[in-house]
């Protein structure tokens, strides 16, 4: 664990260095709205990725401060990219979930020659629209995040999920009401405001959309068009999961990712 800063902010950062000699490109891990780097916990367990791996919360999200609100997508991987500079990693795999995945996408796009790939899961060039992100603004500066905890809980997790696994549902929207009303809000702006879908079919990395059956936030048909749009890109579907893939299909996912990045041609 560390804290590194880029420019006016702190970030809290985990890197968890490569377990092979021979040279990889980072796993860059981008967590969801209203959560933090360890919705990546169970992927990580069960990956065999040999690769560093680096895991940063969000700006407002976990234990990075606020920065600079309202947030932009494209300052956002920007802030990315930096981290990777300050850690020397020369080359990378953008990994992200949700707002996360929009983050990647944009990262991917601005990393140029150094993207090695993009895994973009529960995501979409262009999550909702602005009238719907507006109306949670509006909702979260009138009652604050715990006032729209249970819709996003819904929406995280499957029916059988909650069923099975109360305590960790529990636990997470801990974590969600304790995520600063002003870091939630600036992220929604980022969300209203961005709009890939021009400029992700721009991505010549490889890449892969993974969506989950049962996700009404970025929907299978959202996660299909996406891929449509980037040039090569592949598509996978994971059953009986809903918006949190990472946290309710976590050896699955790894092992798309796994599969991905030992297919990417790295010579």
């Amino acid at each position: 664990m560390s804290f590194i800063r880029c420019g006016s902010t702190v970030s809290f950062v985990e890197l968890r260095r490569a377990s092979s000699a021979a040279p990889r490109p980072a796993l860059v891990l981008i967590h969801a709205l209203g959560t933090s780097h360890r919705i990546w916990d169970g992927v990580l367990a069960a990956s065999r990725f040999g690769g560093p791996v680096l895991r940063y919360d969000l700006p407002g999200h976990g234990l990075s401060e606020l920065g600079e609100p309202p947030y932009s997508v494209a300052a956002l991987a920007r802030d990315g990219l930096a981290l990777l500079d300050r850690l020397g990693l020369d080359s990378f795999i953008a990994c992200g979930l949700s707002v996360g995945g929009l983050v990647a996408q944009e990262l991917a796009l601005q990393g140029g020659a150094r993207t090695r790939g993009a895994i973009l899961c529960g995501t979409a060039a262009r999550i909702g629209s602005a009238e719907g992100w507006q109306t949670r603004i509006d909702q979260v500066r009138a009652g604050g995040v715990a006032s729209i905890a249970e819709i996003a809980l819904g929406r995280w997790f499957s029916p059988g999920f909650r069923e099975r696994e109360p305590d960790a549902v529990r636990g997470y929207r801990c974590l969600l009401e304790r995520t600063p009303n002003e870091g939630y809000l600036a992220m929604l702006h980022a969300l209203r405001d961005a709009d890939l879908t021009e400029r992700v079919r721009g991505l010549r990395a490889p890449a892969l959309v993974v969506s989950s059956e049962l996700d009404e936030a970025t929907t299978p048909a959202d996660g299909r068009k996406l891929a449509g749009l980037i040039p090569g890109a592949r598509f996978e579907l994971l059953p009986q999961a809903s918006h949190l893939i990472s946290v309710e299909k976590p050896r699955e996912l790894a092992g798309l990712i796994d599969a991905f990045s030992e297919g990417l041609d790295l010579g």
